[in-house]
């Protein structure tokens, strides 16, 4: 209802983050899990696009940057992997299920279960009640963080890799597939860290360079005790501001974290970087959060 929704967007452009928990039902998650089963089942990957999936920055250009398989990526369904999963012949060393880290970019299109969700009247609803008046799909990633080895995501803004102008047009939107906890790997915010924009932007390198995507500017430092964690249960949504500072730990624990995110933006008056790696292509133009 409006009344109860206003404190809760109160609090969201307070913090930079909303927690609604069970946003989507059981249901509606394992349909999620089932479906990336079937396409994992179906996954042939060749050697060559074996890349292992980094967040630290040098690993981070040489992984991604040394091979278009991720920057052509953003109007396909494609598999990153976790690092240590394949031998030097790229062959893998644990079965196939447990080592992907994500798949990307483009679930939301192309896949009919990620679409109904995505495009899903509530979640419409929630774009209405956030103001959003031609809010578009950029992106869809959905994100194992394995047991053992899901790897560490460091600190950072949606924005340094979805830079608009103005800032503050890009909304994450991600769903918890299962509890997600602080032993598994929860997401954690540092509370009011969106107005102060950014300092480091992934832009696409000039053609010629060793790789297809360089950073420019630096990340802040930040302290670890400013960040609060936000463990949230399967079927809970946190709405994630672009410009937030957030971050997740290694899984070390027994269970994974299965998650699916898309990123939306508010077309209205906005540009879309043009050194963003993500582009809208002739086959894939961000479509419409309405329907």
């Amino acid at each position: 209802s409006g009344e109860e929704q206003s404190p809760r967007l109160f609090q969201f452009h307070e913090d930079g983050f909303l927690v609604l928990e069970h946003f989507f039902t059981t249901e509606e998650c394992d349909s999620m899990r089932n479906q990336i089963q079937r396409i994992i089942a179906e996954m042939e990957v060749p050697p060559h696009c074996r890349t292992a999936f980094s967040t630290k920055e040098e690993e981070q250009l040489q992984a991604q940057g040394s091979s278009d398989y991720f920057l052509t990526s953003g109007d396909k369904i494609r598999f990153f992997f976790e690092k240590g999963v394949l031998d030097e012949r790229g062959n893998f060393l644990i079965p196939k299920e447990r080592s992907i880290s994500k798949i990307g970019h483009a679930l939301h299109a192309y896949d009919p279960v990620f679409k109904q969700i995505t495009h899903s009247s509530k979640v419409q609803e929630l774009g209405r009640k956030l103001g959003l008046e031609r809010p578009v799909v950029v992106q869809s990633m959905y994100i194992f963080k394995q047991p053992g080895i899901g790897g560490e995501v460091t600190p950072h803004q949606d924005a340094t890799f979805l830079h608009t102008e103005p800032l503050g047009r890009v909304l994450g939107f991600w769903i918890a597939l299962e509890d997600a906890t602080q032993e598994n790997g929860c997401l954690w915010f540092i509370p009011g860290s969106h107005t102060s924009g950014i300092t480091r932007r992934m832009v696409r390198a000039p053609s010629g360079a060793s790789t297809c995507v360089e950073f420019v500017g630096s990340e802040r430092a930040y302290d670890d005790s400013q960040f609060i964690p936000l463990p949230i249960s399967k079927g809970g949504l946190v709405l994630i501001h672009g410009e937030v500072v957030h971050k997740s730990e290694l899984n070390s624990s027994e269970s994974s974290r299965h998650a699916f995110t898309f990123h939306v933006m508010e077309a209205k008056d906005t540009s879309w970087s043009k050194e963003n790696w993500l582009q809208p292509t002739p086959e894939l133009p961000f479509p419409s959060l309405y329907t």
